[in-house]
């Protein structure tokens, strides 16, 4: 079950997320290699001829995601 703890809008159709990612949606987007635990940083798009995620990055841990989002939110704000 995918798990999502933050998005921000980039487009209209485009949402950059930070959660977690089932096994099937990894293996979906042929990202096994990466393993299967931890917290990933992916791009998702509805925009014809580009559906579906962008893995852009993983944490290890909760308090690394947590701690990106934390940075990510004081970047917003400023």
């Amino acid at each position: 079950m995918d798990e999502i703890l933050g998005s921000v809008k980039i487009s209209e159709k485009r949402f950059l997320h930070l959660g977690q990612l089932s096994s099937q949606s990894l293996s979906a987007y042929e990202a096994e290699h990466l393993g299967f635990d931890g917290y990933f940083l992916f791009e998702a798009s509805d925009e014809p001829g580009d559906k579906g995620i962008n893995i852009l990055g993983k944490m290890p841990t909760l308090e690394a995601a947590f701690r990106l989002m934390d940075i990510w939110q004081a970047r917003a704000a400023a």
